[in-house]
């Protein structure tokens, strides 16, 4: 069955269309909306909501409490009289003075609430709308076509390092993210700095021990989770969000079977019709590697845990490190609310 998991420190698959949309307990303006908690952090007060706006409603923020973040899954919205449709994001940074909201059809809206977020300083950080279709693709991983991305909580990082240092902004990163078909990524790593929120828009992205993503789909990944390999047969179009900075390179490790599992996945292809979320206890991929000695093997050795715990004399001081680290640091940073 799906993991079905709201806090951020627990791992999570699940599909946020399927998701009961009721009247929300929410902070700010989206108190009272018709939609559904998609995650949360109970220390910082950080959530990522699905929200249904109706026909004609209109609302505003003062942008006091927190950054505020849209992405349009369909309809229209209006930011102080900018209209934009589906794929477009905006940004209402915490103390830039707010703005006021409308939508004339109703749109299908994530909205991502993050207080106290840290943040390069004004005009670096301020009220913004993007479009993704206007911007420019990015190498996600140097040397690599097959990953890219469009940053939309911007400005995001400098362009990647050659050796090792970090991805993303001050308080991580909200990136359009593109996989090209047929890629495969045969290790698992783990990222010991933030907490990942991946969610599929289009195309279709394998994990292994994980499942099958399809249109919908949210993986959750907490801080020290190891997780992948991961496949895509037809390509894939994400949203990933970060709560802090990501190291870079993301630390691998070794995984068995990756190209039997990989073959059975394209192979088990289905292209009459549209990829389907499948958690992995119910996807037939999973039996082939429950039958591998090689796995089982693996998993008894000293070399498989399913939790990593970063030694914070290996990583930058600025940064913190170890399981639920970056959930205290962020906690622990408060704004002043006239700001």
């Amino acid at each position: 069955m799906s993991v079905r998991s709201v806090s951020r420190a627990d791992p999570g698959f699940y599909n946020f269309l399927a998701l009961g949309r009721n009247a929300l307990d929410a902070p700010d303006f989206l108190g009272g909306l018709c939609g559904a908690l998609m995650s949360a952090d109970p220390r910082s007060g950080s959530q990522t909501f699905c929200i249904e706006l109706f026909p004609g409603w209109r609302s505003r923020t003062d942008g006091k409490l927190a950054s505020l973040e849209l992405f349009v899954l369909r309809g229209d919205l209006s930011f102080n009289g900018q209209v934009i449709g589906a794929s477009a994001y905006v940004h209402v940074a915490q103390g830039c003075g707010g703005g006021e909201f409308s939508t004339t059809g109703g749109a299908l809206v994530l909205a991502f609430w993050n207080p106290d977020m840290p943040c390069f300083p004004y005009p670096y950080t301020r009220n913004r709308v993007i479009e993704p279709w206007r911007e420019q693709w990015i190498n996600s991983v140097p040397g690599s076509h097959g990953v890219m991305h469009k940053s939309l909580r911007q400005p995001d990082s400098v362009p990647h390092p050659t050796d090792e240092g970090f991805d993303g902004g001050p308080g991580g990163y909200l990136r359009f993210q593109y996989i090209e078909p047929n890629t495969i990524a045969p290790k698992e790593h783990v990222h010991h700095e933030c907490f990942e929120e991946i969610i599929l828009l289009q195309g279709d992205c394998f994990l292994v021990n994980e499942g099958q993503m399809g249109i919908g789909s949210v993986v959750n990944h907490p801080q020290e989770w190891y997780h992948a390999p991961f496949i895509s047969r037809t390509g894939a179009l994400l949203l990933v969000h970060t709560d802090a900075p990501m190291g870079y390179p993301w630390p691998p490790r070794d995984y068995p079977g990756v190209d039997a599992l990989a073959r059975a996945y394209f192979e088990g292809a289905e292209w009459d019709k549209p990829t389907a979320h499948i958690p992995w206890d119910q996807h037939p991929v999973a039996k082939l590697q429950d039958a591998s000695p090689d796995y089982h093997e693996w998993r008894k050795s000293g070399n498989s845990a399913l939790w990593g715990d970063a030694d914070p004399g290996d990583r930058v001081p600025f940064m913190p490190a170890g399981r639920g680290t970056v959930s205290k640091f962020r906690s622990s940073w408060k704004r002043c609310c006239d700001e």
